[in-house]
């Protein structure tokens, strides 16, 4: 008899946690959504489908359009390809059950971009359609993740074209209005500050509640992306090739770092102290871009 209470016991116990780990929906607790894997499935596969419909759409309308060939389209093209890299990047964290919610803000603020496209730029219904239907997918999982989002919220601004008077003389052509020489001393800032930054945040990493968590994977991931858009866009002006989209990357995968510095509060004041320095040297590289950009509060 006392065997078999033992027994019922630890079936007991055993039933207890399990139900404490998961929801009535099948949710593991821990989890960034309030839905079951399998609706979160759904509603990834189905973005990546209207995706590839969006894209073939477009396709056809800019090819017929007075972008064709032109700068435009370019940047166009540029955004489709952040945006299906991002959702590519969400489906692999997913698929790994590691997705969170900035990797659902960093499809977003591709897909903003696109949006503003669409918005400005009158194409082929068919193209539109299917860019609505996309959208009303993405505030499902925008949804699903407990990101909150309003298209209208997000603004960026394409190149300016070519003016009469420009200033500081700059080559026709390029994105912004001040000479190459001070655009070079903006990016080394940034690029001297991100070391500085990238180092503090590690020693505070070392010593905080977030070493070894999730937490500082996420961290370091977003660093991580950060400093490679920083390295493209530099890449890009030397070649004198870069351009406001290149910009926006650096400004997105910024975001996400800037999202954690305010919801997770360090110890030690020096990491913020150089976030907010490098802040400052990203706002006015967004400035001589021409790019509106505002951080998320």
């Amino acid at each position: 008899m006392l065997h078999r209470l033992f027994v019922v016991s630890v079936l007991c116990v055993c039933s207890a946690l399990l139900l404490t780990t998961t929801t009535t929906k099948g949710q593991v607790i821990g989890q960034p959504y309030r839905i079951s894997d399998k609706e979160v499935e759904k509603i990834i596969r189905r973005i990546e489908q209207q995706s590839d419909r969006f894209r073939s759409s477009l396709d056809s309308a800019l090819d017929k359009s007075r972008f064709n060939g032109t700068r435009r389209e370019d940047d166009i093209n540029s955004f489709i390809k952040d945006f299906y890299e991002q959702t590519k990047r969400l489906r692999h964290q997913f698929d790994s059950h590691k997705s969170a919610a900035p990797d659902v803000e960093a499809v977003l603020n591709r897909a903003a971009r696109i949006d503003e496209f669409m918005s400005r730029n009158r194409l082929s219904s068919k193209a539109q359609d299917d860019w609505s239907t996309l959208k009303t997918y993405l505030d499902e999982l925008a949804s699903a993740y407990n990101v909150s989002w309003r298209w209208e919220g997000y603004r960026s601004e394409y190149p300016a074209p070519t003016v009469t008077e420009p200033i500081a003389s700059p080559v026709g052509g390029i994105p912004y209005r001040v000479s190459d020489r001070e655009v070079e001393t903006i990016l080394k800032r940034i690029e001297q500050q991100s070391d500085r930054f990238r180092s503090a945040l590690d020693s505070s990493l070392d010593k905080s509640r977030f070493n070894g968590t999730r937490e500082e994977d996420d961290i370091n991931r977003f660093v991580k992306q950060f400093y490679e858009e920083t390295k493209r866009l530099r890449d890009h002006f030397d070649h004198h090739k870069s351009t406001s989209a290149d910009v926006q990357s650096v400004l997105d995968r910024a975001a996400s770092i800037d999202s954690f510095m305010r919801r997770n509060r360090l110890r030690k004041d020096k990491p913020l102290r150089e976030w907010t320095q490098l802040r400052a040297n990203l706002d006015e590289l967004a400035q001589v871009y021409n790019v509106s950009w505002q951080w998320r509060y």
